[in-house]
């Protein structure tokens, strides 16, 4: 039995003889990051490791992950408060304060909640591949990937309020019946067989966003789709989805994305 923050309790369904056979073992953050786990714990991580496992701390899990020696002589994190604590505990080992995650040697440690959770979806991309990692981050509605102190991006979900109203029905099967062409709220009243106004209202009753600003999220959601799956150039890619020319769409896509197409394919191509 093991006793949680909030004072609540959690019971182990397996013993750790189940890390014999794991292929990645975690280590959660501890309230009491100064505690010293029994001894057993820190050899069932050795062996894992050993054994080809790899090994990763969340947050305050790195000082666990310390005791078991396999952070000598690596660059390791953990949250920002507590890097220089880690740093003067385990003097081998070199400790970045800057970075979300690090890793080497099959050995990986992330700083605070959020960076553990990039830390995961970046090992379930090294365990399962890309494609799996981005659908799951997709679902968290979280960035794909995160790395070091670069600049951070988020995927913009499309915005969906109340299901799929009729509204927000009618914009999406003509963005979706052709992506290239140029829609105006004129379109898409006519479409849906209403007023401009009376459109308006509705679809922000849907989606709490206006025509154009749930056009703009699609189309650049259409356009990560593309630079993570096809071989076409940014201007094929900007054309494919409706930009007049690859200068709006770089400027568009950086806007809501952070980061350049060209930068966010590097980042996300799928591997071959």
């Amino acid at each position: 039995m093991v006793e949680l923050t909030d004072s609540s309790q959690a019971m182990a369904d397996e013993t750790l003889e189940w890390a014999q056979n794991a292929d990645l073992v975690l280590i959660p953050g501890l309230g009491d990051f100064t505690a010293t786990p029994p001894n057993q714990y820190l050899e069932t991580i050795r062996e894992a490791h050993q054994r080809g496992a790899v090994v990763a701390s969340l947050c305050s899990g790195a000082f666990v992950l310390a005791q078991t020696g396999l952070l000598d002589g690596l660059t390791a994190t953990t949250h920002w408060a507590l890097t220089d604590e880690l740093a003067s505990r385990f003097l081998e080992i070199n400790v970045d304060p800057a970075v979300l995650f690090v890793g080497e040697s099959r050995v990986w440690t992330s700083a605070g909640v959020a960076a553990g959770i990039d830390l995961s979806i970046h090992l379930i991309g090294q365990f399962c591949g890309s494609s799996v990692a981005s659908t799951i981050a997709r679902s968290m509605v979280m960035a794909p990937h995160r790395t070091g102190g670069q600049a951070q991006f988020l995927t913009t979900p499309v915005a969906v309020k109340h299901g799929d109203g009729q509204a927000m029905t009618t914009v999406r099967t003509l963005m979706m019946k052709d992506p290239t062409r140029t829609l105006t709220l004129s379109d898409f009243a006519g479409e849906a067989c209403m007023s401009e106004r009376t459109f308006l209202r509705r679809f922000l009753a849907e989606t709490g966003s206006t025509p154009h600003q749930w056009a703009m999220s699609w189309r650049i959601d259409e356009a990560c789709k593309l630079l993570e799956e096809s071989h076409g150039s940014i201007a094929e890619v900007s054309a494919a989805v409706g930009f007049g020319t690859p200068v709006t769409f770089r400027q568009r896509f950086r806007a809501l994305k952070g980061v350049s197409p060209m930068e966010y394919r590097q980042a996300f191509r799928k591997p071959e």
